[in-house]
């Protein structure tokens, strides 16, 4: 078997060899045995702004199943969580199990109930431990799926794809939640787990860099000199505004997030005759995803990852696109209960703190040019000089972030969240 290495890039490490490759597919294709006859590693990503915390290489497999006696090939990401001192926050959070429970435990169930075909997520084939916590995927690229750029934002077109696929996902999510009530015991919280905030100062320092340093910008703006002291004083008791951003509220409806939804975690297919126009997407990434409001995860995404006149102009329409979709999906399955739409409404009111999370913690960072973000990693921001410089850069990369703050800023004045 030969091993290849396509790109320039890093070489793969040593662990990703003909052996691991052989478990990989046996375990994913269910079959006695698999040969393997050669692995091509294609160019490698994370880090670089694209992906923080993980390793992912992308490899194709050419192989030789014992069940079909064929000559046939799998293109596959492989992800890789080391865990090292920056990275530990990861395990705190369990964040591997949390995936592999996900793909092995409750995306099939998510995409029966749905019953119409709908895709939410890759075929995971494999994960492990050893000797560090790696999953494998079936790389969507190979059935046309693609990343939209997360410089630019998305289009109503991409907004409306993404949000239709989203109340389908919550609305199943709900009826598994009430067919089997321990579901929800592996995902009660997610990036904003009370205990983790608590005792996790590494993350309390750079969520405050980023805070404070939005404050700094926004003071030297014409007009907007008291809104920038109420983000001081937001910034001056962050760890209680981060614990009440993610605090479970009673009486909220709850369906399962994705916790972590912005540009780069899902991904587009397109039109064959008209290849500007999607047609589907699929999420990737679950580390992140807990049981609670839909708010969450709808303010999140409105917050990082929509453009700007979108936002402006579309933002209830595409409240409306979601809503359309999750009732519809909840009829079909003969749910006993379906939110109305100002049920909904309130559920986005209530977590408006939410989507001010997102609007500084990751839309500075997601919209970053590429030159400016390549360098950026989990291990690199644990140097303190260099994420004080790069946070300074986020916030000036692309103009998109502060157009889209100047009016995101004022919107959650006006609503009162920082009061």
């Amino acid at each position: 078997m030969k091993l290849e290495e396509k790109s320039r890039g890093q070489d793969p490490p040593k662990y990703l060899n003909e052996d691991f490759f052989k478990a990989a597919l046996e375990d994913g294709l269910r079959d006695m045995r698999v040969d393997i006859k050669k692995i091509i590693f294609a160019e490698s990503s994370g880090g670089g702004g694209e992906n923080y915390c993980s390793k992912i290489y992308r490899a194709k497999a050419l192989y030789r199943s014992s069940k079909r006696q064929l000559d046939e090939e799998l293109a596959l990401i492989v992800k890789s969580i080391a865990i090292t001192p920056a990275t530990q926050f990861l395990e705190e959070l369990a964040v591997y199990l949390r995936e592999k429970i996900f793909y092995f435990d409750v995306l099939g169930k998510l995409e029966v109930l749905i019953g119409d075909g709908s895709k939410f997520g890759a075929k995971c084939l494999y994960t492990t431990r050893e000797p560090i916590q790696t999953i494998v995927f079936d790389d969507l690229t190979q059935y046309g799926y693609k990343l939209a750029s997360r410089q630019s934002g998305l289009n109503e077109e991409h907004c409306v794809v993404i949000l239709k696929k989203l109340g389908k996902f919550h609305a199943s999510s709900m009826l598994l939640a009430e067919k089997e009530p321990s579901v929800r015991e592996h995902f009660t919280s997610g990036m904003l787990d009370e205990n983790y905030i608590r005792t996790n100062e590494r993350f309390i320092t750079f969520m405050t860099l980023q805070c404070r340093t939005l404050a700094n910008v926004v003071a030297k703006w014409p007009g907007y000199e008291l809104l920038a002291e109420k983000l001081h004083r937001h910034c001056d008791d962050i760890k209680e505004n981060l614990v009440m951003t993610g605090r479970p509220l009673p009486g909220e409806i709850t369906v399962l997030n994705h916790g972590d939804l912005w540009v780069n975690n899902f991904m587009y297919k397109y039109d064959d005759d008209q290849p500007t126009k999607p047609i589907d997407a699929i999420f990737v990434d679950f580390q992140n995803s807990f049981f609670g409001s839909p708010g969450c995860d709808i303010n999140f995404f409105l917050n990082s990852s929509v453009q700007l006149d979108v936002l402006i102009h579309r933002r209830e329409f595409l409240i409306q696109t979601y809503y359309a979709s999750l009732r519809e999906s909840l009829e079909r399955m003969h749910s006993t209960f379906v939110p109305s739409y100002a049920d909904i409404q309130q559920e986005i009111r209530a977590r408006e703190l939410y989507g001010f999370f997102s609007s500084y913690a990751f839309l500075p960072m997601v919209t970053m040019k590429k030159e400016d973000s390549y360098d950026i990693s989990i291990e690199a921001l644990t140097d303190q000089d260099f994420a004080k410089k790069k946070v300074q850069l986020m916030f000036s990369s692309n103009p998109r972030t502060t157009d889209t703050l100047r009016y995101a800023l004022r919107r959650f004045d006006e609503l009162g969240i920082f009061d």
